[in-house]
C-alpha cells in the first residue's frame, strides 16, 4: 500500500460502513458500462503470516478501480474493518500498479470519508 493509511473510527455498523464503501468506490456509469473500466471487488491477497496476527480484521475487501482494461493502469483501495462493539475501526490503503498514480483511489477514499461523515457526525479519521 502506498502513502499513509487512512484510519477511521465510526459508530456505523459493519454492514453500513461496507455498503458506503461499495458505493463510494464505484466509477461513473460511462466508465462502467461503455468503456468497461468499472470497479471490481475482491478478497485481498494476504500474507501467510496473517493467520497468526493477534488482531485480524473482521472484514476485508479490495476495490480494484478500472484502468480501461490495462492492468498497468489499475489502482486499488484496500479496506480492513474491525468490530469493536460500540464502534468500528477501519483502515484504508491505496495500492497501485506501475502506470497508475493512485489519484482515482485517493479521490474515492475522500468520497468514502465524506459520506461516512454525513452519516456519522461523530466519526473520527486520520491520514488524509
Amino acid at each position: 500500500m502506498a502513502r499513509t493509511p487512512v484510519e477511521i473510527t465510526t459508530q456505523l455498523s459493519m454492514a453500513e460502513a461496507a455498503d458506503v464503501f461499495r458505493h463510494a468506490m464505484r466509477v461513473s456509469w460511462w466508465s462502467e458500462h461503455i468503456t468497461g473500466a468499472g470497479t471490481t471487488f475482491e478478497d485481498p491477497r494476504g500474507s501467510v503470516f496473517d493467520t497468526v496476527a493477534q488482531d485480524r480484521p473482521d472484514f476485508t475487501v479490495m476495490a480494484l478501480l478500472g484502468g480501461r482494461g490495462a492492468e498497468i493502469q489499475k489502482s486499488a483501495v484496500h479496506m480492513y474493518m474491525w468490530d469493536r462493539g460500540a464502534h468500528r475501526e477501519i483502515v484504508l490503503g491505496v495500492g497501485r500498479n506501475l502506470g497508475a498514480f493512485g489519484i482515482k483511489a485517493n479521490r474515492k477514499i475522500r468520497r468514502y470519508v465524506d459520506t461516512l461523515t454525513e452519516l456519522d457526525p461523530s466519526m473520527k479519521y486520520t491520514g488524509i
